[in-house]
């Protein structure tokens, strides 16, 4: 067998997501989707605009304001332990008006409702904090919905008080609180257990040690490497080791492990199965992901309440879901499909929602690399410290070349 070549990199994001002496930070964007979501999955209004589509139609929307129009109004407000904050899309001063745009496609009437119930939590969140920062007493918000095709603007417009929208603020930062303080002792208990933790093993395999001490010294300063090494020499362990090991002094908030085939997904979960079989007081959160077509429970089903069980009332469902996953860290396919279906949600959208809240991800490379890659968008989005192994990466040229080549063919 030829030799297995490793890739680890460490992506450098300023910010931890989760400091435990500074409070718990999270964005607005991120706590409306966990305290505002509701009703059913629903992917009927999609495709949604790429990021590009989408900061093109902000900036079109934008050129058409006022002079006294302010885009990316940064804003932030405390909660109890909360850091909370954001960049509004934009604020005319002359009207007194927050503006939450969204870009879409299709038809604007056949968006769900809980779509728009979302996008005004945004807004109302928003809305207090300028309040807040300004000292207004009231602001109109308002719903910008721009379709990228024929560019035209549909406006929803609302008057709200300061005291109506603090008592929504303080209501949404409620719900996420109790939700950030598990997670705050969460992560300082799981990063004194990896500042502890000791090889699994009594002795390291020839050449294992120096691949070992690699590994570490590249995630410890922030590097990438690229390991080229024999079969045998126990790969798998002699990079999540170490990689583990320098997470608390790096601040990780995850490691993702990414593989081109199954088997390579199947390594890593027997790597740390080792790991943690070794120190059991290690409570690591550990997420398989696998395609769509592996985890749906029902392949001849649409994705939306009306066609699949599994869909209908995803959202309400999910809250249990999602703290039954976190008192049963070992979330395999098997783990993530006996959760779901436990609570009757669908376990490949229950996988995305899990992605947040594990210390260890195991998925495909286009989870991180492809341009719509879920993984690189939340590490982005949330401002990840994250550490990435990219398991035989030689694999990567070509299945870079598919995720990033365009196909035509002569009915396109």
């Amino acid at each position: 067998m030829s030799p297995d070549t490793r890739a680890v990199s460490v992506e450098p994001v300023a910010v931890a997501a989760v400091d435990p002496e500074s409070g718990y930070r999270v964005a607005v964007r991120e706590l409306c989707e966990f305290t505002a979501k509701a009703g059913d999955l629903d992917l009927r209004f999609t495709p949604s605009p790429t990021a590009q589509e989408g900061i093109a139609g902000h900036r079109t929307v934008a050129a058409r304001r006022g002079p006294q129009y302010q885009t990316e109004v940064a804003l932030s407000g405390v909660f109890h332990e909360l850091k909370i904050r954001g960049r509004a899309d934009g604020y005319d001063a002359a009207l007194n008006q927050l503006e939450e745009i969204k870009t879409y496609r299709g038809d604007l009437s056949s968006m769900p409702a809980n779509h728009r119930q979302l996008h005004w939590a945004q807004a109302k969140v928003y809305g207090w904090l300028l309040c807040q920062q300004l000292q207004l007493a009231e602001v109109n918000l308002a719903l910008v919905y721009f379709n990228i095709i024929s560019e035209q603007e549909t406006l929803i417009q609302q008057c709200f008080t300061a005291a109506e929208l603090q008592a929504f603020f303080e209501a949404q930062a409620g719900i996420f609180l109790q939700w950030a303080r598990q997670e705050l002792a969460h992560r300082d208990a799981r990063d004194h257990g990896l500042s502890v933790l000791k090889f699994p093993h009594a002795d390291f395999r020839t050449g294992q040690r120096a691949l070992a001490e690699s590994v570490y010294k590249a995630v410890s300063t922030g590097r990438c490497l690229m390991a080229q090494a024999p079969t045998g020499i126990g790969k798998t362990i002699g990079t999540v080791f170490p990689m583990l090991k320098a997470a608390p002094t790096r601040k990780l908030d995850k490691v993702f492990f990414l593989t081109a085939k199954t088997p390579g997904r199947k390594l890593a979960l027997d790597a740390l199965s080792v790991i943690g079989r070794s120190a059991p007081e290690l409570n690591l959160r550990v997420l398989e992901m696998v395609a769509r077509d592996k985890a749906c429970e029902y392949p001849d089903k649409a994705c939306n309440g009306d066609s699949c069980p599994l869909a209908k009332g995803f959202y309400d469902r999910l809250p249990a879901a999602r703290s039954e996953a976190m008192i049963k860290p070992w979330l395999d396919q098997a783990g993530v499909r006996a959760v779901a279906l436990g609570h009757q949600v669908c376990p490949y959208y229950l996988s995305q929602e899990l992605a947040r809240w594990s210390d260890v991800v195991i998925a495909d490379y286009n989870y991180y690399f492809d341009l719509s890659g879920m993984l690189f968008g939340l590490s982005q989005f949330n401002q990840w410290r994250v550490a990435v192994l990219v398991d035989e990466a030689h694999n990567m040229v070509e299945r870079a070349r598919s995720m990033y080549s365009a196909t035509l063919d002569q009915h396109s």
